[in-house]
């Protein structure tokens, strides 16, 4: 019956795939209101990416190059020095220092939310002004900057999935020790993945990985080559069991690059926090179906 159970499941999503490609096809070739058009190809674009990302990718791909359409340039912000470079390292030192090795002694849920409403509290104030005038642009200029992260965001993926599956065909490996740690976790505490996930990494993360390194490196490729790094080390340095575990920070060493590339591009933190939440919260969607979907349809069936 199961099995019965997962066929029909798998037609289903079959069918959704069918007609969401035709609907893509449609909306794409048709002289329908640019507006609704847009709006119709991301939507469809979404059902593709649940059933196959390859084919979601392209459909957000044609959906940056409808945008285009009646996009604006970019403004070009320029990075605001409002403290003195060190200020900015002493922050990203003091988080690293906290998060990897003093919060090893926390004991108890309290100091926990402490420590992160501190590190929120700490680089908000410390970015305030960058925040404020960010946030000021991202808004009036939405469209084309949600137009970029997008078209990086399909690009980061390809290049994620491509390294993903070299890793694991030649170490034997499912995932990662970090994702491993994440999946442990929201197995007991969903909420609170849920939130770090998608609240405080996006925020904190960026402005520490990317908002702190362009502070005071200047040159392009030092600054991506720096911050992705940096991000992939952090992401993995306390949460790996063996060597070959370790290859999985070029996933995330990658994932910062194409971040620094994003806030290289447009010097404005939002779009990060942007991209940052896009991946987290489909990670995220991954994580609940994995947990909770599976079992939730066999019981159905």
């Amino acid at each position: 019956n199961n099995k019965e159970g997962i066929d029909v499941f798998d037609i289903v999503m079959n069918i959704v795939v069918i007609l969401s490609s035709c609907l893509f096809m449609y909306y794409s070739l048709s002289k329908v209101d640019l507006e609704k058009k847009k709006i119709l190809i991301f939507i469809i674009s979404i059902l593709l990416f649940v059933d196959n990302i390859i084919g979601g990718v392209l459909g957000f791909i044609v959906y940056s190059k409808i945008n285009k359409k009646s996009m604006r340039e970019l403004p070009k912000l320029e990075i605001e020095h409002n403290y003195k470079w060190y200020v900015y390292l002493i922050v990203f030192i003091v988080w690293s220092i906290f998060m990897f090795w003093i919060s090893n002694y926390f004991t108890n849920k309290i100091q926990s939310v402490i420590m992160y409403i501190l590190f929120v509290l700490m680089v908000s104030f410390v970015f305030r002004k960058d925040i404020i005038r960010d946030f000021k642009y991202f808004i009036k200029y939405f469209k084309e900057y949600s137009s970029l992260v997008l078209k990086m965001y399909g690009k980061s993926l390809v290049v994620l999935l491509i390294l993903s599956i070299s890793i694991r065909l030649y170490t034997g490996l499912d995932t990662s020790g970090n994702q491993e740690s994440l999946n442990t976790l929201f197995s007991s505490k969903p909420v609170v993945v849920a939130i770090l996930a998608t609240l405080y990494a996006p925020f904190v993360e960026e402005l520490l990985f990317r908002g702190v390194f362009r502070k005071f490196i200047n040159n392009k490729w030092l600054f991506i080559i720096t911050s992705g790094l940096l991000f992939g080390i952090a992401h993995m340095i306390d949460n790996f069991k063996n060597l070959d575990q370790l290859l999985f920070v070029l996933v995330y060493s990658s994932l910062g690059c194409f971040l620094a590339a994003t806030y290289y591009k447009t010097n404005n933190i939002f779009t990060n926090i942007m991209f940052h939440f896009i991946q987290n919260a489909l990670a995220l969607i991954g994580m609940i179906i994995v947990t909770y979907y599976s079992d939730l349809l066999l019981n159905i069936i």
